[in-house]
Parts: C-alpha cells; sequence; structure tokens
C-alpha cells in the first residue's frame, strides 16, 4: 500500500512538472550578481504596469497568455475599429549601477501594414528625454523573445515604455506582452541588501502619474528615428503691444483780440449856443482885420 502511495505521488508531480515547465523556469531567480529590476514582469499583479489612456487604450487579456493567466494587449484588435492611434504600457524603475542592464520581452503580434509598427522607448526622468531602443515593422508571429540593451541608462530613475503605432488604414496592428524583465548584472558600488527595489506605491507615485500637464504619452510616428530627441518645451510667443498711438497736441491758434475802439468825445457847447471862451480871440482879430480893410476902402474911394 505504501509503495502504490509512493507511485502515484511520484505520478502526480511528474504531472505537475511536464504540464507546466515555463512556470518552474519563470520561478527562477536571476543568475549571480544579478537582480531583477522590474515588478510584475508577467502582468499577472495589478498596478505594477499603466496602461496610457489613447485613443486606443492597451488592456489585460485573460485569453492570451506566454505564461500565467494573462498578457498586455497593445494596438488594436481585430473586431475593433481601425483608427489612427498609439497603445502604451510603462513602468516606472531605478536601474542601479552595472555593467549590463537588458530589457527581455516575450511578443506575439498580430500583422498591421507598412506603417504600422512596435517600439519600446526609455524615458530619461532626470532629463526628461526619451530614446527608441526598438521600433521595428510589426509581423504576424507567435511569441518570440525580444531582448535590448538599456545600459547607458545604469543609476538613472526611467520609464520603461512599450507600444505599439497604428496609422488607421488597411491592416490592423496589436501585440501581446508577457514575461518582460529587467535585469541588471555586475553591480556596482552595491552589496545585494542596497538593491533597489522599487515598490508599487513608488510605481505609483504622484510625481509620474499622467497628467494633462505632464502626460507620459509618447506619440510614435513612422518618421521617427532612434535618436535622443529632447523633450521640447514650448517657448511663449512674445505679444508685441502696440505702442500707444500718440495723439498730437492741439495748435494753438492765436485769436487776435481787437484793439478797443477808440471812443471820441463830442464837444459840449454852451448853453447859449454861442462858442466857448477859447474861440473869442479868433473872432476879435478877424472883426479887427475887416474893420481895417473897410476903412482902407472908403478912403481910397473918397479920392
Amino acid at each position: 500500500m505504501t509503495i502504490l502511495r509512493s507511485i502515484v505521488i511520484i505520478f502526480i508531480l511528474s504531472a505537475a512538472l511536464i504540464a507546466s515547465p515555463r512556470a518552474t523556469q519563470a520561478q527562477d531567480g536571476p543568475p549571480a550578481n544579478c537582480v531583477y529590476v522590474e515588478q510584475g514582469g508577467d502582468f499577472e499583479t495589478e498596478g505594477a504596469w499603466q496602461f496610457t489612456e489613447t485613443a486606443s487604450t492597451g488592456f489585460l487579456d485573460a485569453a492570451v497568455a506566454h505564461d500565467g493567466a494573462q498578457s498586455a494587449f497593445l494596438g488594436i484588435p481585430a473586431d475593433a475599429e481601425n483608427k489612427e492611434a498609439d497603445s502604451t504600457v510603462w513602468q516606472k524603475m531605478h536601474l542601479p549601477e552595472a555593467k549590463t542592464i537588458t530589457a527581455t520581452l516575450w511578443l506575439r503580434s498580430q500583422a498591421g501594414d507598412a506603417q504600422d509598427n512596435r517600439y519600446i522607448v526609455i524615458w530619461d526622468l532626470a532629463t526628461d528625454e526619451s530614446t527608441i531602443v526598438l521600433y521595428e515593422r510589426v509581423p504576424e508571429e507567435d511569441w518570440r523573445k525580444v531582448s535590448v540593451d538599456i545600459s547607458t541608462f545604469a543609476g538613472k530613475d526611467i520609464l520603461l515604455i512599450i507600444g505599439v503605432h497604428n496609422d488607421g488604414k488597411n491592416d490592423k496592428a496589436g501585440v501581446w506582452v508577457d514575461d518582460a524583465r529587467v535585469m541588471a548584472c555586475g553591480l556596482q558600488n552595491m552589496t545585494p541588501t542596497e538593491v533597489y527595489t522599487p515598490t508599487v506605491a513608488a510605481l505609483l507615485s504622484p510625481t509620474i502619474t499622467p497628467s494633462p500637464a505632464a502626460t507620459v504619452t509618447p506619440t510614435m510616428t513612422p518618421t521617427m528615428t532612434p535618436t535622443t530627441p529632447p523633450t521640447a518645451t514650448p517657448t511663449p510667443t512674445p505679444v508685441s503691444t502696440p505702442a500707444p498711438t500718440q495723439t498730437a497736441a492741439p495748435t494753438a491758434t492765436s485769436s487776435p483780440t481787437p484793439a478797443p475802439k477808440p471812443t471820441i468825445a463830442s464837444q459840449q457847447q454852451s448853453s447859449s449856443g454861442l462858442p466857448d471862451n477859447s474861440a473869442l480871440p479868433l473872432l476879435a482879430a478877424v472883426f479887427l482885420s475887416g474893420l481895417v480893410a473897410a476903412i482902407v476902402i472908403a478912403i481910397k474911394l473918397r479920392r
């Protein structure tokens, strides 16, 4: 009876290991002198990853998974309306000082057209600049492991952003993401107890919660190149204030003041109607002259 029981137990354990080899592998820890930086890379933990609200917001899909119960879907589902949109999921993390840091994802894709792409972006929170580390056309493929080197961001606080761009024409691209790992190896100036492990509370810190003023929504277009474009800060356009219109001072027009009209005093006459005393000498002289003339004329007539 004991032998039979042991055989049954061994059979059950063997069947469990055969049925879930990937689950056993997913529970393996990182290699020596390496650490996993991300949280909830299997997309089974709520709150570790954030979906950016866009015209086609991503979601957790319980119908498809590389491992576990669900994965993250980005893009436009096959039964949804086609539109031009970006669909992204992101997580804040601190990358330790390390020789190598690698981001690894398992991707399954629903092909779009030539202008539909999937991408991985690293957003440096200190400089507010984004760097595209993967940008490629979305193929039709089953689960495939994709790895990118992000060692240049060692020691920085970043956002790891995974996204899909649809141009709204022809086919609709979609990508399932699962088992995302960010592994740092060759830790420098750190002991294992000093390794930074972000908590869910830190990931949801108000300082990085997307908002209308600072929305972590990288909008990728097919023309993007893998450079580090600085985040442009809009410069206000100076508004020219029109100079005040100078109103010409009114010119003083001199209005000539007419000279006062002279007043001529009328001569007063005596109450007798005769000239006043000032004219008597003249009248006397005239009378005497006439008298002399009359005498002369009379003498001449007698001769």
